[in-house]
Order: C-alpha cells, then structure tokens, then sequence
C-alpha cells in the first residue's frame, strides 16, 4: 500500500499522541502505533507509480503555501472494523489540495481507495484503528468523549509513505509546502 500524507504539525502531533497513549493505556488498544506518525491521508492506493507521483507532489509542493484548519469532536466510521478520529475542518484550500493530488496521482495509482475521492473523502486524524471492537469501544469512547478536543493544525507538508511487509510506514518522499 501506498498514501499520500501530511504530518501534523508538532503542538497538534503532540495532542494526538496524548490521546493516543490515554487510549492505549486506558483500553489496551496499540494497532495505532503501527502508522509513522500523527497526519491527514490525502491519497491510498495498492500501488503507486512513484516517479510521476514524486514528480507530480513536487510541483504541487512548489506551488501551494502550507494551510490551517480546525479540528473539534470525536468521530466513528462504523462497520466491523470502525475507526475512532478526530474530523478535521474542510477549507477551500483544503479541498483545492486534495482535489489537485487526487486527480493528477490517482491516474498512477492502482485501485486507489476510493474512500479518499473527492466526493467521499472525509479528513481526519485517526486515534484508533483495527483494534477496536465491541469489548473496548466504550473505554475508548469514556477515554477520551468527556473533554474538549479542539486545536488548530497547520498543514505544511506531503508525504508519500509505502507500507510493504511490515506494519510500519516509510516515508519515501518528504516535500514542504513553499508556494
């Protein structure tokens, strides 16, 4: 698998991974810790032809300046697997990013997720992941449901990030947005 990402910046990074440890430490719930880091995904796909997208990520990057949005609340995308995340406010330059790194990569990529298409992507920072089940999703929720949870992030990266064999993430590609 392969994503486009942005890591968070560091004082948000910081309250996600706050949050992250109280639900780990509270619920027992780890699968968290196998991403690389606290960020917003862009783009995934099984594949992706690295060399036009870093070409394509790198012209984006040169072009667009780095972005603030506003997180607030707690989020649940429900199913057998759901995801506890923090929904991220959409900008206009927000939503002008992605639909730029959607519909210049996704013609490079294999099955790219469609969950992340312009007309379904929801942001967000997710806080748990393929661990959460019935047993746990009422300590994770009193974990972490009864506090304010709001901070502006500002958005001043692209990554692209391979997951092979192994569980955790490598960057492959860093780019800061300069514009």
């Amino acid at each position: 698998m392969y994503a486009i990402i942005s890591e968070l910046d560091a004082d948000s990074a910081e309250t996600v991974r706050c949050l992250w440890r109280r639900l780990r430490d509270a619920c027992g719930l780890e699968a968290i810790y196998n991403l690389p880091t606290p960020h917003l995904t862009w783009l995934v796909a099984e594949d992706i032809d690295i060399p036009t997208a870093a070409s394509i990520i790198t012209n984006l990057a040169a072009q667009k300046r780095g972005l603030m949005t506003y997180v607030f609340g707690l989020g649940i995308f429900s199913g057998g697997r759901p995801v506890l995340y923090l929904p991220m406010v959409k900008t206009q330059a927000m939503l002008d990013l992605h639909n730029q790194v959607w519909d210049q990569v996704q013609s490079y990529a294999v099955h790219p997720n469609q969950y992340y298409a312009p007309d379904h992507w929801l942001p967000h920072i997710t806080l748990a992941f393929n661990d959460l089940t019935k047993d746990n999703l009422a300590c994770a929720l009193e974990s972490v449901a009864f506090e304010t949870i709001e901070m502006s992030v500002k958005v001043d990266n692209l990554i692209i990030v391979a997951e092979e064999t192994d569980p955790s993430s490598e960057a492959l590609y860093r780019y800061r947005l300069s514009g």
